[in-house]
């Protein structure tokens, strides 16, 4: 099973005869026309720019693209454009937008390794790895994003070593390695989760004290009402402990409480 060369979408299994390339005749339409413009271009005598592309200029531009438009704005077509070539050069070295994102994400956790040997203590280290993740989303908070979007878990091994760092730093403490796995992907599941608010902050209109501000009329006809008791008490500590911060740090403590629980039975 392969993906679509114009738009990355998974295809159908391969049946009888020559394996398909396109999802749709749009798509395949679409290469036709961009073969087309490629051979225009040659012909002409201009240079063509698809050789000076490399994966790492084309990752480089897609991380580009996605800190300024998010994660959903990412495309390979769109990635093209912004290198300045066709969309169908970049199949050359990147087979679709699923292994595009996971070089994206191998990128931007190579750029924040974790220390060798880290801070003393399994608890120091796991909040360390913990905090280093979430430097990274909210540098680019496309990448929780592309996280829920993919199908399977992005091959990226400078991501996957945040995961062999996390079980190597509680290895010995009496948990068998099925927990270690478990302990190791909870902190990054909840870090993720709590960062996917970061990708609707940073390209919302308002920000969120002013999104509040405009609707505490609204609010308060909802707590006059009598219907919201707890909520109603909100004030300006609570809205503080709500943000995303906030939250990520809470729950990791307590998921690590819950770890150190588990290290005692």
């Amino acid at each position: 099973m392969g993906n679509c060369l114009v738009c990355g979408r998974e295809l159908p299994p391969p049946g009888r005869g020559r394996p398909q390339q396109y999802c749709t005749r749009a798509c395949r339409a679409r290469a036709y026309r961009e073969r087309v413009a490629e051979k225009q271009q040659q012909d002409s005598g201009q240079p063509e720019e698809a050789p000076a592309l490399t994966v790492e200029r084309i990752v480089a531009a897609a991380i580009a693209l996605a800190d300024r438009d998010g994660g959903s704005g990412l495309s390979m077509r769109r990635t093209a454009a912004e290198l300045g070539v066709g969309a169908m050069s970049l199949y050359r070295y990147v087979p679709g937008k699923e292994e595009l994102g996971g070089l994206m994400i191998d990128e931007v956790f190579g750029q924040r390794p974790l220390p060798e040997p880290g801070p003393p203590g399994w608890r120091a280290k796991l909040e360390l790895s913990a905090q280093r993740e979430w430097e990274i989303y909210v540098e680019h908070p496309w990448a929780p994003q592309l996280f829920a979007l993919t199908t399977r878990p992005p091959v990226a091994p400078r991501m996957m070593a945040y995961t062999d760092w996390r079980m190597r730093a509680i290895d010995g403490l009496g948990l068998d390695f099925e927990t270690m796995v478990r302990v190791a992907i909870m902190v990054s599941v909840h870090t993720q989760s709590a960062a996917l608010s970061l990708a609707r902050e940073k390209h919302a209109k308002d920000s969120r004290e002013h999104w509040l501000g405009m609707r505490n009329a609204k609010h308060q006809a909802v707590f006059d009402a009598g219907r919201l008791t707890m909520i109603a008490r909100f004030g300006e500590e609570s809205f503080r402990a709500s943000e995303p911060a906030s939250i990520f740090e809470f729950g990791l403590q307590r998921l690590l409480d819950g770890v150190a629980q588990l290290i005692l039975e």
